[in-house]
């Protein structure tokens, strides 16, 4: 690198005596041309974010079952039934005149006579309606009516919780110029020119 630069240094000051010398029919010492050295680069890997982090909330619905539930469709009831009176017919014997003694007269034998007599006591058969069996109330129990129904029931109440997403990067590479390109004179060999 020094070389090279110490090399353009002299040609650009010799650069004048030699045009000057070979018009002047001059011996040329030595020869120079102007080339182009190309830009120098070199690459390098950089970390570059494709997406910032970022908050989402997810939502998460309640939850639900059906349960099979006992309703009443009628409640209990009690109903009166009454049983009316039975009665029976029986027969009796029932005293109408007692057993007496009472005096009476008789004709015996054309004669009239007061006899003491013993009377029999009277009787007479009758019906009677009895009472066998009161009238009563009876109750009646009708049990109560049920009925199966299903019926949704919260298992779970609905949530939401936050989401941290992170933030996505991604390494790329790109070229970075470490040298421009540049115009430099370097030596020639070309013939009447030493090198």
């Amino acid at each position: 690198m020094r070389h090279s630069f110490w090399s353009a240094l002299a040609a650009l000051i010799v650069s004048p005596l030699v045009s000057t010398s070979v018009l002047a029919g001059g011996k040329a010492l030595s020869c120079y041309e102007q080339a182009t050295v190309p830009a120098v680069y070199k690459t390098v890997n950089e970390r570059v974010l494709v997406q910032p982090a970022s908050t989402y909330v997810v939502q998460k619905p309640a939850v639900y079952s059906y349960q099979a539930r006992r309703v009443l469709v009628q409640p209990e009831r009690v109903s009166y039934r009454t049983s009316p009176a039975v009665y029976q017919t029986r027969q009796s014997r029932v005293l109408v005149q007692p057993a007496s003694v009472g005096w009476e007269y008789r004709v015996i034998n054309g004669r009239n006579i007061l006899c003491k007599v013993q009377n029999p006591a009277v009787y007479r058969t009758v019906s009677q309606k009895v009472l066998v069996q009161s009238a009563s109330r009876v109750a009646v129990r009708q049990p109560a009516i049920y009925s199966s129904v299903k019926e949704k029931v919260l298992v779970q109440p609905a949530t939401s919780y936050r989401v941290q997403k992170p933030a996505v990067y991604q390494t790329v590479s790109r070229q970075v110029l470490v040298q421009p390109a540049q115009t430099v004179w370097k030596p020639v060999k070309v013939r009447g020119c030493r090198y």
